[in-house]
């Protein structure tokens, strides 16, 4: 009569387990992606870019709130993301659009996350 012990049972039903969920568990979906060029600032956080079909994007940047044009700093925020971004070819990784319809997402100029 075979013995089995309840540490080898148990390890064997992990095994198990990690392999039927590596097998029926399904893909990662892919993030959506956009590469174009910047070609309009309209302020520190928010930019429009061209895409390789002609299509304009608005893209606002994910995770930063800079203030607006008529804020204090709002022409020197927009400043500075021109001169990180305006007509240089950048890649957009995005998961939503805001309630504008923006797409709202992380933009790397040469792989750099702005």
């Amino acid at each position: 009569m075979t013995t089995y012990s309840i540490g080898g049972i148990l390890t064997v039903a992990i095994r198990l387990a990690v392999v039927t969920i590596a097998v029926f568990a399904e893909p990662a979906a892919e993030t959506p992606e956009l590469t174009g060029k910047v070609v309009h600032i309209a302020d520190g956080d928010t930019l429009t870019v061209l895409d390789a079909d002609k299509v304009q994007h608005k893209i606002r940047l994910h995770g930063i709130d800079a203030p607006e044009k008529g804020q204090a700093f709002g022409t020197k925020a927009k400043e500075a993301l021109a001169g990180k971004v305006h007509e240089k070819t950048v890649r957009i990784v995005w998961k939503e659009k805001d309630r504008y319809g923006r797409i709202v997402g992380d933009v790397s100029p040469n792989r750099t996350r702005i």
